[in-house]
């Protein structure tokens, strides 16, 4: 349709918009991947293209696990839901033609990309911001509504890479003036203030990990010794203050400040009598809940001080009764009028939220969050339902997909499978997860077993790793930084089962694996 030179100037454009998109939309960067299809194909040559694919044997690895996913539908029974898992697969499938089938790129053009992912990327943790700072129309009920653009835990991990590589760029002297490579240090400590903000565990351990082993890294290879102790001390400082800040929320569960709150009182104020569920144990602030409850008060003093029912719901969907009894026993109080006289105006709209103490409210909140983690980790061993409590349901998802795979050890559940044979599987193991909790494994090691088996699986993660081991440029920074991200997040998160997820992994997976050297050697 055009000449070749409008067709690759279309390409470099669209690569750049697709890397700039990525942190932002979804949506923007499905188009852009279509547009870049569709050049693509616009621009013929396809001999020469398929010549170039040939002779990169680490991009067909990478085209088999789209491969392999597209196989394993014959292995499937609902094929409307393979061809779901499909479509959420494409970008395995068009990164690796699209970049695969180009002539190397050079490294200018892959500083060039960098600088547009972590452009998108500084975009969308401003938005978080500014959202947190109430200047955006967005309610915050949790740290991870600070990702406007994107699920949180996608954010977490392309934050985490721009990190790395906004901070690498700006050690290279090669990327532009002092003014850049001054901005681009800057970029890399407010992403990092932000990921600390948006409180992904996921994303904290990667960042964590890849801050310590650069700095062991660099005092190892006794390269830039400054900055390798800084590093290495940061993320010491890191876990420190972590398993500090741990210890001390689990204390204070468990240790109330006024033991005495605890002691079943007869009688309120008011002369009305107490009632105790000696039966129950949960706690907040070391404060039990169901002690010294007089609900004849509560509902009268709280029909006072707000226009939502007492026996509704809150605005999270919450018994709106057990809300408020746990967000009183939290502030040390008994729970009866004199407790809801007390609250101020901030904690009736913290209730009313939907907040089961006055710490949830603080959105991006490190104590908040080591508080939510130590409840659950709390009442899970109290064996209480872990439903809705995003750490200790975990375990359930776990079980449910070893489960499923033993019963499936060989060829898998097949592509379009996985959802329906894993609602099954937690009737058929009893679980008490409610049902719009019962979801995916959280882990992509296990999604590998499931729809392909346990040989799929080691098939799968060997055209991973393989090419990267072999690349010349598997001792690049941004490659070992990638990579790792990966690895990481596939423990904790289905990586594969989203767009984002894919074609994060797939455009800078093939890019690194085909750029070329300044002196024009092929990595």
């Amino acid at each position: 349709m055009f000449g070749r030179t409008v067709h690759q100037t279309i390409h470099f454009t669209g690569l750049i918009l697709a890397a700039f998109f990525m942190p932002l939309s979804v949506w923007l960067l499905s188009a852009v991947t279509i547009t870049l299809a569709i050049n693509w194909i616009a621009g013929g040559e396809f001999r020469a293209k398929l010549r170039i694919l040939s002779g990169r044997t680490a991009v067909l690895m990478l085209l088999s696990l789209f491969a392999m996913y597209l196989l394993w539908l014959i292995n499937t029974k609902h094929l409307a839901g393979g061809m779901d898992e499909l479509r959420l697969k494409l970008p395995l499938l068009a990164f690796p033609v699209i970049i695969g089938t180009t002539t190397g790129y050079t490294m200018t053009q892959v500083r060039t990309l960098l600088l547009s992912f972590i452009t998108g990327c500084i975009i969308s943790a401003g938005i978080g911001f500014l959202a947190l700072g109430g200047l955006l129309p967005v309610e915050l009920n949790d740290s991870r509504d600070l990702a406007v653009t994107i699920p949180s835990i996608r954010l977490s991990l392309l934050l985490s890479f721009a990190i790395f590589t906004a901070a690498w760029l700006s050690l290279d002297s090669n990327t532009g003036g002092i003014i850049l490579r001054v901005a681009l240090a800057a970029a890399a400590t407010a992403m990092a203030f932000f990921l600390f903000r948006l409180l992904s565990v996921t994303g904290i351990i990667i960042f964590t990990v890849l801050l310590g082993g650069t700095g062991l890294y660099l005092l190892l290879a006794r390269r830039m010794h400054i900055a390798g102790l800084i590093f290495a001390a940061v993320a010491a400082a890191i876990i420190f203050a972590t398993f500090m800040l741990m210890s001390d929320t689990w204390r204070s569960l468990h240790q109330p400040d006024n033991p005495d709150i605890n002691r079943p009182l007869e009688k309120t104020l008011s002369g009305n009598s107490y009632v105790h569920y000696h039966e129950e144990s949960l706690l907040e602030n070391g404060y039990l809940v169901w002690v010294n409850v007089c609900e004849e008060e509560l509902e009268e003093e709280w029909s006072r001080r707000s226009k939502l029912s007492y026996e509704g719901t809150d605005m999270e969907g919450n018994e709106l009764r057990t809300t408020i009894i746990r967000y009183i026993s939290f502030l040390g109080m008994t729970k009866d009028s004199v407790a809801v006289a007390a609250l101020t105006s901030d904690d009736i709209r913290n209730i009313e939220r939907g907040f089961a103490n006055p710490l949830y409210a603080r959105t991006g909140s490190p104590r908040a969050k080591a508080y939510e983690i130590a409840w659950q980790i709390d009442r899970a061993m109290k064996g209480a339902n872990p439903s809705g409590h995003s750490v200790t349901q975990r375990p359930e998802f776990y079980r449910a997909s070893l489960g499923l795979i033993r019963r499936n050890p060989w060829f898998g559940t097949g592509t379009g499978d996985v959802i329906t044979d894993l609602k099954e599987e937690y009737r058929i193991i009893n679980t008490r997860l409610t049902e719009n909790y019962r979801k995916l494994p959280h882990n992509q090691y296990l999604g590998f077993a499931i729809v392909f088996g346990i040989p799929g699986m080691v098939i799968a993660l060997a055209l991973m790793l393989i090419p990267w081991i072999r690349s010349p440029n598997s001792s690049f920074y941004p490659f070992v930084v990638f990579i790792s991200i990966i690895f990481m997040s596939m423990f904790n998160d289905d990586t594969f089962h989203s767009s984002i997820g894919t074609a994060f992994f797939s455009y800078f997976y093939t890019l690194l694996l085909v750029f070329k050297k300044e002196d024009g050697s092929e990595q």
